[in-house]
């Protein structure tokens, strides 16, 4: 048995749409694992899960544990959309401000802290889950990722609106990586045909599904309070394949992570054979 953890956020259904549509099927012997990007991060480290799209940072923490599955990733180019820092004020004058960081997300909020720190702010950051309710009265500033930061941009009641793919891109002018496909060592080493066997399963639906977009929009629109036009543009801003300008992206962050002491080591990059 394979256990696959999937995210069920808008962002992933351009991978995982063909398979939830019964247009692809995953091999025999794979279960399938729901949960939220940080869920399935301490599951996949806590061997609870095979194989995972988890947070570019959490393959940092555990990289001697993990493979990288090549091609398939969760990037942006510029604007991502969906991992958004919202304020009261400018970014700028939030020293001293309460701010709130969503624990959903570890390359995100990292990133976050990284931007503060390269601008000089001192915000007083406070972590929050989403599950327990968006904070409200005192929050200066919000950090949210996926269809929570969707549905917060289309009721937005925030002056300052933040990017942070966009304000990367500007910064190093890279793409930035926000997630990996992962599966743990020992499992490619003991199940290695049923990991390449899925893996392939993932590249077909991902190829499938392009042309299933305005069917996802369609679908997803009035749930996360959108218009089925900005889902679609939405959907069309992201990048899942894991390619070399991706991957320089990738290492100059664990790069700047490192230069914060976010990171104790800038992790090796480690490609699973498939």
């Amino acid at each position: 048995m394979l256990r696959l953890g999937i995210i069920s956020y808008l962002n992933t259904l351009p991978v995982y749409y063909a398979i939830e549509k019964g247009l692809v099927k995953l091999p025999p012997h794979v279960e399938v694992v729901r949960g939220i990007p940080s869920i399935l991060n301490r599951m996949l480290s806590e061997d609870k899960i095979d194989m995972a799209v988890v947070s570019a940072y959490e393959y940092a923490l555990h990289y001697r544990k993990y493979l990288i599955l090549p091609k398939l990733c969760i990037g942006a180019d510029n604007e991502v959309r969906s991992v958004l820092f919202f304020s009261k004020a400018p970014i700028e004058e939030l020293t001293g401000k309460k701010v709130y960081l969503t624990k959903a997300s570890f390359t995100s909020k990292n990133l976050m802290i990284f931007f503060f720190k390269k601008m000089g702010i001192k915000p007083l950051i406070e972590e929050f889950s989403t599950e327990n309710g968006v904070p409200q009265n005192d929050a200066w500033g919000l950090l949210l990722i996926g269809d929570d930061a969707l549905r917060m941009l289309a009721h937005n009641r925030y002056s300052h609106v933040y990017d942070l793919a966009h304000m990367w891109k500007k910064l190093f002018n890279t793409p930035f990586v926000f997630a990996l496909w992962c599966v743990r060592r020992e499992i490619y080493i003991r199940k290695k045909e049923l990991v390449i066997d899925t893996w392939k399963t993932l590249l077909e639906s991902k190829k499938i599904t392009k042309m299933y977009f305005k069917d996802i929009a369609q679908e997803k629109a009035k749930e996360l309070g959108l218009t089925e036009k900005e889902c679609l543009e939405y959907l069309k801003v992201l990048h899942f394949d894991l390619n070399d300008r991706f991957i320089e992206g990738l290492k100059l962050y664990y790069k700047k992570m490192k230069e914060i002491s976010l990171l104790e080591e800038e992790p090796e990059l480690v490609f699973a054979s498939c």
